[in-house]
């Protein structure tokens, strides 16, 4: 059982294996035949059920790339011929949870799985991202329903891990909300523990749009855009690490009960942050919130929302990522990208509504803004 963990410092979980050797004429493909038998002893679950759909399933496309020739992206030993094509998935899988507000359509684009977390409203159970849109949320929050969330079992972790390595994966990276607002980071890592092959469990110390440009990051080196050579999972673990720990973050909700109901921010800092009828601006850092300052008007704190965004893009220079979220405020979200793209020089503003999770928690009207570095 390979070893693993959770990592402030990336990199946690097994090394991985040394590429399959290439496999020329009879004698180097009965030489990779018996190998890739050796490693489906160590995947009986995945690759067992995998095999039952058929030779045209999942399994037939892992023996295939075990058997045909052996490359991989970058492997400078492979001919012309071997080489993968766009449609081959990197060897390192990065999985996420619904709290990074990647859409549907993000996701896809690369090749990330994203693990739901659950919302109960009163009596009735959701997945976030999956049948409780922003819409129905914003209606239900409004109507004065009582929304509570909770972290996804350890297999549904444990699911997406076999799935990578069905799909053929080395390895997988993790990288999950920060571990002092859930438990979800812990759940990945009992997950991983009984992963057909190695993982690497990412605490970001981040949430919302951080942990989304985290596991996009992630993807990229990944799929080795940012890499002339074929990444390890701890050279995309580090990724992720670093661009969730570089997120800088404030919002504005209006109202900090939900917060405070939820254990996520202490009853001082709430008191604090309401005295004398004044708006906090809050802060997510090292992965924890807190109130950073207070401002008079609801105007006031979108202006201050944009300030701190353009002198954060000021003070990092070029090659940051910036996002604005929120929660039934579209057209305030829209006007604030505008004006941060206005005035920063960065042109993509990536505008996002967050899910029923982080909705749950901050309620409606709730606004923020993220720069983390590339």
């Amino acid at each position: 059982m390979p070893a693993q963990g959770v990592t402030g410092g990336a990199g946690a979980g097994a090394s991985p294996g040394a590429p399959h050797p290439a496999a020329r004429g009879w004698r180097g493909r009965a030489a990779a035949w018996l190998g890739a038998l050796g490693r489906a002893a160590a995947w009986p679950g995945a690759l067992g059920r995998a095999w039952r759909r058929g030779p045209d399933g999942v399994v037939g496309r892992v023996v295939g790339r075990l058997l045909g020739d052996g490359a991989r992206r970058g492997d400078p030993g492979a001919s012309p011929q071997d080489q993968p094509t766009a449609d081959t998935p990197p060897a390192v899988a990065v999985v996420t949870d619904s709290t990074s507000c990647l859409t549907p359509a993000d996701a896809a684009a690369w090749g990330i799985t994203v693990v739901p977390l659950d919302v109960a409203v009163d009596d009735t159970r959701y997945q976030d991202g999956v049948d409780l849109t922003p819409d129905a949320l914003v209606a239900l929050l409004a109507s004065g329903r009582r929304v509570t969330t909770s972290q996804p079992p350890p297999g549904a972790f444990a699911a997406a891990y076999e799935a990578a390595a069905a799909r053929g994966a080395r390895e997988v990276v993790s990288v999950h909300l920060s571990g002092d607002l859930s438990g979800t980071v812990r759940a990945a890592a009992l997950a991983a523990q009984i992963a057909p092959l190695p993982v690497h469990v990412v605490d970001s110390r981040s949430a919302g749009a951080g942990l989304g440009f985290a596991a996009l990051a992630a993807a990229e080196v990944a799929d080795g855009a940012a890499w002339g050579s074929a990444p390890t999972g701890t050279d995309v673990a580090a990724t992720a690490e670093q661009v969730g720990r570089s997120t800088a973050a404030w919002f504005v909700v209006d109202s900090l009960d939900h917060l405070r109901r939820g254990g996520r921010l202490s009853g001082a800092a709430a008191a604090f942050g309401t005295v004398l009828g004044l708006r906090p601006v809050l802060t997510l850092h090292d992965g924890r919130i807190d109130v950073a300052e207070r401002v008079r008007t609801r105007r006031a704190a979108r202006d201050r929302l944009h300030q701190l965004a353009v002198e954060e893009v000021r003070r990092r220079g070029p090659g940051v990522r910036v996002a604005v979220q929120h929660l039934g405020r579209a057209e305030a979200a829209s006007e604030l990208a505008d004006r941060i793209r206005a005035t920063s020089g960065v042109d993509d503003v990536l505008v996002r509504e967050v899910g029923a999770v982080l909705g749950g928690h901050l309620g409606v009207g709730v606004l923020a803004v993220t720069v983390t570095d590339r």
